[in-house]
């Protein structure tokens, strides 16, 4: 059945008018004299309809010769040969055309499950990172109420630290004002002055041997601040080697952007909300050094207090014995 309005009546007309311009009607030439409209199977059918029926015709005529039937026999069978081949061409191309279709949809088909996944896969990685800055933004809430308490501490421990140096102070002027009146003392009593002495003597033994036990105890603390240093060049060494996986991963994300950029819109917001979402970690970083530096000197004031009151202890011990040294008759 003839397609998209193309009737053999519009066939044999077509043909009519290129046999009287001296053109060969090949299915293409009436095709086009047809104004490039309707299918070339169907034109081809119609052709070989109507030039069967011209050949049946003039075998009717009793007037052609028999020369002149067999022409037109030779010129119908070699138009139907040569439509043919135009059919079997036009088939071979459809059919070309046909495979290579589907082998692109197949590509696009693949293309999109790809997508699909990638667009999973960035979804999966930004729900990941959104729960992990809400543990970081959390995290850093308990830092800043930390840091908070350990400046109030620092505060306190420095309000400490100045009370005891003032008290040291006084003790020490205490202290030059009993020297001088010992002295005195001895002056006026050489027996007194040779207790006096020999207890001297024993208060510089006591000395030096506090003085060796704070040594040892110097010592210890110098093999504490030793291994706490190299306890922090460990750990500088592990943020270094994090820094760089960071800086990796921070540079395999680039390529999984660059081979992204194809993606559809929503691929594209997913990036960016991860690129936004590693952000917090640099300031998670930032406030865990500056809680480390508050820690080292809460720890610091801690040290100096705990001196400062070993030596007011030392310093009420010797001002005790020097006022009942002067108070002995």
């Amino acid at each position: 059945m003839a397609r998209g309005g193309i009737t053999q009546p519009l066939v044999e007309d077509a043909r009519k008018r290129l046999l009287a311009r001296n053109v060969r009607p090949s299915i293409d030439a009436i095709r086009a004299e047809l104004g490039n409209t309707g299918s070339k199977t169907t034109i081809s059918n119609h052709l070989k309809a109507i030039e069967a029926r011209e050949s049946t015709r003039l075998d009717d005529e009793a007037l052609l010769s028999n020369q002149v039937t067999e022409l037109v026999g030779q010129l119908a069978r070699q138009l139907r040969q040569d439509a043919q081949e135009t059919i079997e061409q036009a088939e071979k191309r459809h059919q070309a055309e046909v495979a290579s279709l589907q082998e692109t949809l197949k590509a696009q088909t693949a293309e999109t499950r790809q997508h699909q996944a990638q667009n999973e896969s960035l979804a999966k990685e930004r729900d990941e990172l959104q729960s992990e800055v809400r543990r970081l933004q959390k995290a850093l809430s308990t830092l800043e109420g930390d840091n908070r308490a350990q400046a109030q501490r620092i505060e306190s421990l420095t309000e400490q630290v100045q009370d005891k140096q003032r008290q040291v102070d006084s003790l020490e002027e205490k202290h030059g004002h009993a020297r001088e009146a010992l002295e005195h003392y001895r002056g006026s009593v050489q027996e007194q002055r040779e207790q006096d002495q020999r207890r001297h003597e024993q208060q510089i033994q006591q000395v030096q041997e506090e003085q060796r036990h704070l040594q040892q105890a110097l010592a210890v603390k110098r093999d504490e601040q030793t291994q706490a240093t190299r306890e922090i060049t460990r750990l500088f060494t592990e943020v270094t080697e994090v820094r760089k996986q960071s800086d990796q991963l921070t540079q395999q994300l680039g390529e999984r952007e660059r081979e992204n950029r194809r993606l559809v819109d929503k691929t594209a917001r997913l990036e960016q909300q991860a690129l936004a979402l590693r952000q917090p970690k640099a300031a998670f970083e930032k406030q865990q050094r500056v809680n480390d530096q508050l820690k080292a000197r809460v720890q610091q004031l801690e040290t100096e207090l705990s001196v400062k009151s070993e030596l007011l202890d030392r310093l009420s011990a010797g001002n005790d014995s020097d006022e009942t040294i002067r108070r002995a008759p």
